[in-house]
């Protein structure tokens, strides 16, 4: 079967490579859609988490972990599942012809292959949104309008939460344009605005607890869907979001991932007594009322999937997702 192979930074290759054969409790699907992940991006740029994202092969490895498809085999062990079922399932190997998966999750006649593989990070953000826990009437910003970032925003909007301001921040236009099809109130460029200055104008202030006379912007809840990028200039995100946050009621999310150590000053984190919460992956609940949003089309991820490329045109299709000027989620379909 055909399948993309990664060898290094910056190298894959289409290549012919054996059938997979399955083990008892395992699925064999053919695979219709698989997006790439910004943990993908990674580690095709860095070589970074290579082990985990990776079913490997002799020499390299087959990437994808957000993939579906339908059922051409099932292992002897397996219940429940039956050849030509329609599948999603969050196991590496998905950017291939056939696919070997765990753990697959049917796919309601109401969502397409598209979509299904869309469902892996819509959970993510479905479960960051319930870490940060915005109420009614408070400020949310969410730092990184890529597809983590705009999944909050789509949950935000879909499950009707009355938040205050709702404001997105990120360096490319075309993404702070996708933010504003969803519904954001406010969206802020930092290449070309200061974010910290722009969001005293646009939110209400507090006093500063130790000095009354000094007044913040009142931020509630911050997601970082950031992390650390090594080759984005400006501020640390995550410092930022330090910064902005409110005291006393300030949460700050942290989901994107961090390509090397930064500083942080952790005196405001003290003195304003912020929470620092950490945000990886998903739960079982969250990707059930996540997959409940797709059926409802409460969700629609036509808004977030920018690019579609043939699995013949993998590199195309990862150089595509790295250029945040024009992608959002890149899908490969073999």
């Amino acid at each position: 079967m055909k399948a993309a192979v990664f060898y290094g930074i910056r190298d894959i290759r289409i290549e012919e490579v054996e059938m997979p054969r399955i083990q008892d409790d395992e699925i064999l699907i053919k695979v219709k859609a698989c997006g790439i992940c910004g943990s993908d991006l990674h580690m095709y740029k860095l070589n970074m988490f290579s082990l985990a994202l990776l079913r490997p092969l002799t020499k390299g490895g087959i990437p994808g972990h957000e993939v579906s498809g339908y059922v051409v085999e099932v292992g002897s062990k397996v219940r429940e599942i039956k050849e030509g079922d329609r599948v999603v399932a969050f196991n590496s190997g998905g950017m291939a012809e056939y696919a070997p998966v765990r753990n697959v999750i049917k796919i309601p006649p109401e969502v397409s292959y598209e979509a299904a593989s869309m469902l892996e990070p819509l959970s993510n953000s479905y479960y960051a949104l319930m870490k940060g826990n915005p109420s009614s009437e408070e400020n949310v910003i969410v730092f990184g309008a890529g597809t983590i970032g705009l999944g909050i925003l789509q949950c935000v909007k879909a499950l009707d939460i009355h938040i205050n301001k709702l404001i997105a921040i990120d360096l490319s236009d075309f993404r702070l344009n996708k933010a504003k099809q969803i519904g954001v109130d406010e969206t802020i460029n930092a290449n070309k605005t200061n974010p910290q200055k722009k969001i005293k104008r646009l939110v209400e202030t507090v006093p500063f607890p130790l000095m009354p006379v000094i007044r913040m912007p009142k931020v509630d809840v911050i997601f970082d869907c950031v992390g650390y990028v090594k080759d984005q200039k400006g501020s640390i995100v995550l410092q930022q979001a330090v910064n902005m946050a409110s005291p006393n009621t300030g949460r700050i999310v942290i989901h994107g991932l961090f390509e090397d150590i930064v500083p942080i000053n952790y005196m405001e984190v003290v003195t304003k007594q912020i929470t620092l919460m950490g945000s990886y992956g998903f739960t079982p609940e969250t990707v059930i009322k996540s997959l409940d949003l797709l059926r409802n089309k409460k969700v629609d991820e036509s808004q977030i999937i920018t690019h579609q490329f043939p699995l013949d045109q993998a590199r195309e299709a990862f150089e595509t997702q790295c250029n945040v000027d024009e992608s959002v989620k890149v899908l490969i379909k073999p």
